[in-house]
């Protein structure tokens, strides 16, 4: 099978302090990784190194295929001028592409849609709810078609239905391929998707598997 993500031996500094210290981790096509651990512990540490927005101090992370990636709501600019649908788009952009296509703003609104936000589509993003925001950055992360979505606490300030909505879209992309690692408090979540683990992180390490 695929995969979608190799991740050896990481480590990842903030001066001395080692946040992320030896991970090495393997995402293959169709699997779902949950990540779990106390704050603080370095887990969304671990998920910035899988996107590439911190570089690794050593180590390597080898990703196949396009990748989504959803942050945490709270590291959102809430005041950058920006439409909800603006924002989506961004979803789309890759490396030397210059301009959006007919292609990548239906895929844009088939994912607002899906999320329930195509009519907050003009609405600027800093009159948002924190629950609609988690939708516009899931939105923006599944447009992009991605075979590899990472995930940062993306149930945070879903309501049941959302969350509902977002676990009925990630069986679906498992089942097309995508591999989703996801950082999550709410082990609990693993009940909805067949075969998926748990990875404990604890003071920047790998502390357990399930």
């Amino acid at each position: 099978m695929t995969e979608r993500l190799r991740l050896t031996d990481a480590v990842i500094k903030y001066g001395d302090v080692r946040a992320v210290n030896g991970i090495t981790l393997t995402a293959k096509a169709g699997e779902m990784i949950f990540i779990t651990g106390a704050n603080g512990s370095g887990k969304s540490t671990l998920t910035k190194g899988i996107a590439g927005l911190l570089p690794l101090s050593s180590g390597t992370v080898e990703r196949t295929g396009k990748m989504g990636y959803v942050p945490q709501y709270e590291e959102a600019d809430r005041d950058f001028p920006a439409s909800v649908a603006e924002i989506v788009l961004t979803g789309t952009q890759r490396p030397g592409k210059l301009f959006h296509t007919k292609s990548d703003r239906l895929n844009a609104e088939k994912a607002m849609k899906l999320l329930g936000i195509d009519a907050l589509a003009d609405k600027q993003i800093r009159t948002l709810s924190g629950g609609q925001l988690r939708r516009v950055f899931l939105a923006r992360a599944l447009c992009g078609e991605p075979e590899l979505l990472v995930l940062d606490e993306p149930c945070a300030g879903l309501d049941a239905q959302s969350h509902e909505v977002l676990f009925g879209i990630l069986r679906t992309l498992l089942a097309e391929g995508c591999a989703v690692v996801m950082v999550t408090h709410d082990v609990s979540d693993i009940d909805g998707i067949s075969g998926a683990r748990i990875i404990r992180i604890s003071h920047g390490r790998i502390a357990g598997h399930e």
